[in-house]
């Protein structure tokens, strides 16, 4: 290795804070050394630069340090190498669910609604779908869409969720603990008229990554794991996904993720993400919501206003329902949710937003096909409807208004 670059991790290895470096985007990594060692490390550098899978993607790596190092001042002495072009703090990212905000969950009915052979049982109790106009209307086929929802994971065996779609689970269990990635995916792309639970906004080629480990950090709460999160971004450009949905926040800035998002977007890719649910908590600016492009979620109530979670900021595009929305979550209970929280539940959050405009803009790449992602963001914000306290216009607390389908298609 050359020299500037040897030298400031030469350094680290003496002090042994180093345990691992990850080439996040080099080709073949299994058959590189692992650990500490001069050797190891130098190998794992290199190849993230000569085996990189593209350019601009080259020389990124994830290093691990032991707990007794001091994680600022690792990245600080990295930066001060003209070897290395920039060196960042992991940024914390959880999923944009407000806590303290879900309520007893729904259990699947098994009533079957007036005369028709396949109707939801729940669907009169999805109000998000009444709000953004979704009733009354036949849709266009977007069973070709690509869209692709990277979160907490999925319980493909749900009965609202047993079609084929392909799932990513590196390095993890296929299991949803959390349950989070199940509740956003059914509010998407849950079966309609199937005779069971809900209705989900559209029909899609989905396809799910899941982007949290199995295991919780130390206060209780799951994050998400940045290695598996950056490769999913990557994954999400290479297989051309057309619409792809992040419920998740942090208030930490990323030049990482920065880079992995916009790769996303250049690629004529939609990204939606939440806003985040931390008003009542100083309104911090959060990410990825607050990347350039990105087309950021804010969630209402039933009564047409902000939810008292919900952050502001002159990013926001537009608002969806979101507090106590019906949805999917896992069949197996989980120490993490209630134990009753199995099959349906209704959660809030910004995370249940985001996805109402997801589906919503599937539905529209499947009605225009010769848009673009930027043409469709546009279109979603300059057909939201306005809501009271709006006086008819834009404002950094509700964006262009409440999702409105009848007028966006």
């Amino acid at each position: 290795m050359p020299e500037a670059v040897d030298e400031p991790f030469r350094a680290l290895r003496q002090d042994r804070a180093i345990q691992e470096v990850i080439p996040l985007f080099a080709l073949a990594v299994r058959e590189l050394p692992k650990g500490a060692g001069a050797a190891a490390v130098a190998a794992r550098l290199t190849a993230s630069v000569q085996y990189s899978e593209s350019d601009d993607l080259k020389g990124i790596n994830l290093l691990e340090i032991s707990k007794s190092a001091d994680a600022a001042a690792v990245a600080k002495q990295l930066e001060k190498s003209p070897g290395v072009e920039y060196a960042e703090l992991v940024p914390a990212r959880w999923a944009a669910g407000a806590r303290g905000a879900r309520k007893r969950p729904a259990r699947r009915s098994r009533e079957r609604a007036g005369t028709a052979a396949k109707t939801d049982p729940m669907i009169n109790r999805q109000w998000g779908l009444r709000a953004i106009q979704w009733f009354g209307r036949r849709w266009p086929d977007s069973s070709d869409i690509r869209v692709g929802v990277l979160d907490t994971g999925v319980d493909g065996n749900h009965p609202d969720l047993a079609f084929r779609f392909p799932y990513v689970s590196t390095g993890g269990k296929r299991e949803d603990i959390v349950g989070h990635g199940t509740h956003v995916t059914g509010i998407i792309a849950a079966a309609t008229n199937n005779t069971t639970g809900i209705a989900g906004i559209c029909r899609c080629a989905l396809q799910v990554w899941k982007i949290f480990g199995d295991e919780p950090a130390e206060d209780g709460e799951y994050y998400v794991d940045e290695v598996m999160y950056q490769r999913a971004l990557n994954d999400a450009r290479t297989k051309d996904m057309q619409v792809v949905n992040l419920s998740i926040g942090g208030t930490a800035y990323s030049r990482t993720e920065e880079l992995l998002i916009r790769r996303l977007i250049e690629n004529d890719c939609l990204v939606v993400a939440a806003m985040g649910n931390e008003y009542e908590q100083d309104n911090p600016l959060e990410y990825p919501a607050a990347f350039a492009g990105v087309v950021a979620v804010g969630a209402i109530t039933e009564t047409n206003r902000r939810a008292r979670f919900s952050n502001t900021g002159p990013h926001i595009s537009l608002v969806a329902p979101g507090t106590n929305i019906l949805s999917t979550l896992p069949l197996k209970a989980s120490a993490y949710r209630n134990e009753e929280e199995t099959e349906y539940g209704a959660w809030s959050g910004t995370s249940m937003a985001a996805p109402h405009v997801t589906g919503a803009a599937t539905l529209l790449r499947a009605k225009a096909r010769s848009l673009k992602a930027k043409e469709v963001a546009e279109r979603l914000s300059k057909t939201a409807a306005k809501l009271p306290g709006m006086k008819g216009r834009r404002t950094t607390a509700l964006g262009s208004g409440l999702l409105d389908l009848s007028a966006l298609i």
